[in-house]
């Protein structure tokens, strides 16, 4: 009997499965890996400054805080999905005490990663991670989501679901204060503005910007949002031109 057949026969299906295998298994990566770790106990801790509007706009202050993201625990939502309890502390910038403000939760999953927030449902990173890649991260948000804070009344402030999320310099290195990342993604939520800066007091200006970048199994590392509009001084002269709105800037300091 002549085996040389069958042995060439055996050989080329053994290398087209272990073809097959190599083609099915190269790595991607998922949206969770760029998250804060999903384990109890892994923590993030940021310098968060503030800058709001005081005085109907006429004064703005900058407030620091340190911020501390806690993974508390995991529970299964009503989906059957796993998801995780995240508690944010917060101290004066000498971390000499913490007090819990908030706890939101995340859902990973291979497509994309939601988080809730002050029962806002964000979608912050979604497959496939690539440079130009968008998707609608606001979509579950309702019409003017911060108006019980902010008399918003330009477009960008009411109609968050239509903001296009982008990817931008995927993979690329990063440092944000003395530390170093190698692998980081920023994404590019929003970026409008209306006559700022300001040079004409008498007419509306308004500016829109969020931006976060995460690092490759660490988290969020660089946040910078403004949201904010300037009301011009009435005809009348009975009311000043005024800010209302807020920025923000959080920058990672330490993690485990």
């Amino acid at each position: 009997m002549n085996l040389r057949p069958v042995f060439l026969t055996v050989s080329f299906l053994a290398i087209i499965a272990i073809s097959c295998k190599k083609t099915v298994h190269f790595p991607a990566s998922a949206p969770a890996d760029y998250f804060l770790p999903l384990q109890a106990g892994k923590f993030a801790i940021y310098r968060l400054d503030s800058l709001n509007f005081y005085y109907y706009g006429q004064l703005d202050t900058v407030t620091s805080y340190l911020a501390k993201d806690s993974v508390e625990s995991s529970f299964v939502d009503g989906a059957g999905n796993t998801a995780w309890y995240v508690t944010r502390y917060l101290s004066d910038t000498t971390g000499s005490g913490w007090y819990p403000t908030e706890t939101y939760t995340v859902t990973p999953s291979q497509q994309r990663l939601e988080m809730t927030e002050d029962n806002l449902r964000f979608i912050k990173l979604a497959f496939p991670i690539s440079q130009g890649s968008s998707w609608t991260g606001n979509t579950y948000l309702p019409y003017g989501p911060y108006q019980d804070f902010f008399d918003f009344s330009d477009d960008s402030h009411l109609t968050l679901g239509s903001w296009n999320y982008t990817y931008q310099s995927v993979n690329k290195p990063y440092t944000v204060g003395s530390q170093s990342f190698d692998s980081t993604v920023t994404v590019l939520q929003e970026n409008d503005s209306i006559n700022v800066p300001i040079l004409d007091l008498q007419s509306f200006a308004s500016r829109t910007y969020w931006s976060e970048t995460y690092a490759k199994h660490v988290g969020l590392v660089y946040r910078h949002t403004e949201m904010w509009e300037y009301q011009p001084p009435t005809p009348d002269g009975t009311q000043s031109g005024y800010k209302i709105g807020f920025q923000m800037t959080m920058q990672l300091i330490s993690h485990n």
